[in-house]
């Protein structure tokens, strides 16, 4: 059971809920459709909740309850748009929906990712190359240095610190920062209150917390255009982003924005609470939506607007990380490099006398 709850990533799930939508868009029953989609996978753990879901929906039991007693890894928001699916009639155009939101948090995830592909390629090679000159290069004019009476250089002497260092307790101080690291998530993962203290300071960073709120944002209003949009009523799309954020200090302004809606308060006013996590924006934005009764619409417009903000984010930090990492790797290697050139150049300036 463990390897099946693991087997759905993101692009499983793209393709199973485009698939099952096309199916039965063409008039294959559900169970004809999930046995298809079965027959198509080559993945025995895949195969093997497939045959759970079909088992299931022999018995009369419903799609969206039996991926949830299936225990399997799917995204909330595709079983809760498959149950909503399931009793409005609108199956198919839930999983449509579904996929194209699954298709675009996966696409903002291979950006990520090729963004950072390049300063994190640029950070590896500067610590290989720092290594290589110190644990390699620089010990091969250590005995030379410590045989003449020369002044060394500021830098050469930090470098000789760190070798030193390095061979001594180089073990010693790695093991400890795994530790470290390993102690660090194991407390953020056991104890919210630390968790939220890491949130909450993500969120004020100057760069990266921009993007943070762009994408929680972003996401939110993209889920509440497909709920509202869905028949799902507002205070449902509050609590469902309650229970599906993984940022605890939006978890908590949504809990109390579905407290306040209960009593009749406005999203819109709600939000203003919370003008540090909800830009200004969204709030006027769906303030209009309130009052015209197009709260869906300005919340896909939002959407929209977001992840355009979101790709001139990733292209001013691709044109500012490069000058920036070019600077540090000439810093640091460079430092390094003359820590050894300069001592050599001390040495042939001694013999020359």
């Amino acid at each position: 059971m463990q390897n099946i709850r693991k087997s759905f990533s993101i692009s499983d799930q793209i393709f199973f809920s485009q698939r099952l939508s096309l199916l039965l868009d063409s008039g294959i029953s559900l169970i004809d459709s999930l046995n298809i989609i079965r027959s198509m996978d080559t993945s025995k753990s895949r195969r093997m909740v497939f045959d759970i879901l079909i088992k299931d929906c022999e018995h009369g039991i419903s799609l969206s309850k039996s991926i949830i007693q299936s225990k399997v890894k799917f995204d909330l928001l595709l079983i809760t748009l498959i149950k909503n699916g399931e009793y409005s009639g609108s199956l198919i155009s839930a999983l449509s929906q579904i996929s194209k939101n699954l298709e675009k948090r996966n696409e903002l995830k291979k950006k990520i990712i090729s963004t950072l592909i390049y300063p994190i390629f640029i950070f590896i090679a500067t610590i290989c190359m720092s290594l290589f000159l110190i644990l390699y290069i620089f010990p091969k004019i250590l005995p030379l240095l410590g045989t003449l009476d020369i002044k060394l250089p500021f830098l050469t002497i930090v470098v000789k610190t760190l070798y030193e260092y390095s061979i001594h307790y180089g073990i010693q101080f790695s093991i400890i920062i795994i530790l470290l690291i390993s102690l660090f998530f194991f407390l953020m993962n056991k104890y919210i209150y630390i968790k939220s203290i890491i949130d909450k300071f993500l969120l004020i960073l100057p760069f990266l917390g921009i993007y943070l709120k762009l994408q929680i944002l972003a996401s939110l209003c993209s889920t509440g255009e497909m709920l509202l949009s869905s028949g799902r009523s507002l205070s449902e799309f509050h609590l469902f982003s309650s229970e599906s954020s993984s940022n605890i200090i939006y978890k908590r302004a949504f809990k109390n924005i579905y407290l306040e809606s209960i009593k009749g308060v406005s999203f819109s006013n709600s939000m203003k609470s919370y003008n540090n996590l909800f830009l200004q924006t969204m709030i006027d934005m769906c303030s209009i939506g309130e009052r015209t009764g197009n709260l869906a619409l300005m919340l896909g417009h939002c959407s929209t607007i977001f992840d355009q903000d979101i790709d001139i984010f990733f292209k001013r930090f691709s044109s500012l990380i490069e000058p920036i990492l070019m600077i540090f790797m000439g810093l640091i290697v460079g430092s390094i490099a003359l820590s050894i050139i300069l001592p050599v150049y001390e040495i042939t300036n001694h013999l020359t006398r």
